[in-house]
């Protein structure tokens, strides 16, 4: 029996692959799948076409950089920006071409392209049988509204902003308010508001606009067992607001003595926050007992950030080399793994 063990992309060998054998010497050979492990988005530079996606096992033992290319023979793009999975669908959503790449999530093959009435899109959520996906360019504030058959069905529109979109407890929740820049040096960064909105995913129509408290800067909204979450932050205290989209309201933890909290994550019941210092905290969902000393504090650009199954992936983003991923302990911060990536590492999803 003469088995040979190919990869199509020339992955370690401790990687997800299968090989069989029939009795008459042949032999069939599975391609490579990347599930359990952890998909990993590369920005790619703004004006070159260097966006990727990686991926690494789950016991971190193996990485395999531009899997996008590796399976499909094509260049993805300039900005990936997110990915949103639906099934055995990851939608990758790029910025700068104005489009949203399926594919299926573990083989990692395309299926399908969306460019209908995308105009700078950012993230993308789903609800029954329609996805949405928040466009924020100039001109085109806006939500758009797709059937899972990728038709277009409606744009909503915003005044100011259209970034974070979540689904909670059948919401669709969409963050319309967000950072802004002053136009002259040193740049200095200001509040477009203070809005988050929530629309019906039945009617596919605005419900409410939850105005929070004017203080800081709305900077993250992540969902989380059945409820969204909005971070903002000053330069003296932080603050969490639990929505509640039926009655329009919101509750607040005020993370006092921790400013600048740019980026908010949660896993087994816990958040996961970090600040423009790098400095990263973790409290549990619900506590009032805010944390005052971090697990750890990484280096570098602390660009891409999540909280997987009690890890911590950090990214030290570079946007003319590639970048470097850390792993620490979600618990005692000790270093787990360090790798590298692509260009402008910006987010890690569990797969």
């Amino acid at each position: 029996m003469n088995i040979r063990k190919i990869l199509s992309l020339a992955f370690a060998a401790t990687l997800l692959f299968t090989t069989s054998c029939t009795s008459d010497n042949t032999e069939e050979i599975l391609e490579v799948t990347f599930e359990n492990g952890v998909l990993i988005t590369n920005e790619g530079g703004f004006t070159s076409p260097t966006a990727e996606v990686s991926f690494v096992t789950n016991d971190l033992s193996a990485v395999a950089n531009k899997i996008y290319y590796g399976k499909n023979n094509e260049v993805l793009g300039s900005v990936l920006q997110t990915i949103g999975f639906d099934s055995d669908k990851a939608y990758l959503v790029s910025n700068v071409p104005n489009k949203i790449d399926i594919v299926n999530r573990y083989t990692f093959k395309k299926q399908a392209t969306v460019t209908t009435n995308l105009q700078g899109p950012r993230y993308i959520a789903f609800s029954g049988n329609q996805y949405y996906v928040t466009n924020n360019l100039s001109g085109a504030i806006k939500l758009n509204v797709y059937n899972k058959d990728n038709t277009f069905v409606k744009s909503i529109t915003f005044d100011r902003y259209a970034e974070k979109v979540v689904e909670a407890s059948g919401t669709i929740i969409v963050q319309t308010d967000g950072i802004n820049y002053q136009t002259t040096a040193p740049y200095t960064p200001y509040a477009s508001g203070y809005t988050i909105t929530t629309v019906k995913p039945s009617t596919n129509t605005v419900d409410k606009t939850i105005t929070l408290p004017t203080v800081g800067i709305i900077r993250d909204m992540i969902s989380y067992n059945g409820d969204a979450y909005v971070l903002a932050s000053d330069n003296t205290n932080s603050y969490i607001y639990k929505i509640n989209s039926t009655a329009g309201t919101y509750t607040t933890t005020t993370l006092t003595g921790i400013p600048q909290v740019e980026k908010l994550r949660a896993d087994n019941n816990k958040f996961y926050f970090a600040n423009a210092a790098n400095k990263i905290y973790s409290m549990t969902v619900g506590s009032t007992t805010v944390p005052t000393t971090p697990i750890v504090t990484t280096t570098g650009n602390l660009y891409g950030f999540n909280v997987i199954d009690g890890r911590i992936f950090a990214s030290d983003a570079s946007f003319t080399a590639d970048s470097k991923v850390n792993v620490y302990n979600a618990t005692n911060g000790s270093l787990l793994k360090t790798f590298t990536t692509g260009i402008g590492t910006n987010g890690f999803y569990k797969n």
